[in-house]
């Protein structure tokens, strides 16, 4: 069974794996599937946590100049984060299947 996250991203799973499910549209507007096989929901969170991250930070450094300061690590709040994400995908799948 899949679980849509959003427009982009499902969550499946099989006998021995999570599988996130990416759809990807080319520039030409054609749309395939990429499939991401994990053995937890806490290695999906954090693959999930980093693709959107890319994505972000990708967008926002057209807006930066070369005044803005570096940023330091929040690895904190990025392990929160990640466990949230985890707690969420675990709500998400336990409602589906009862």
């Amino acid at each position: 069974m899949n679980y849509k996250i959003n427009n982009r991203f499902a969550l499946s799973s099989d006998r021995y794996n999570w599988i996130l499910i990416e759809t990807i549209t080319t520039p030409l507007g054609k749309q395939y599937t990429k499939n991401r096989y994990f053995g937890t929901l806490k290695q999906v969170s954090g693959e999930l946590f980093n693709l959107m991250a890319k994505d972000t930070l990708s967008r926002l450094s057209h807006n930066l100049n070369k005044k803005t300061p570096p940023t330091k690590p929040y690895n904190f709040l990025m392990d929160n984060i990640v466990r949230e994400l985890e707690l969420f995908l675990r709500g998400v799948t336990a409602n589906e299947k009862a």
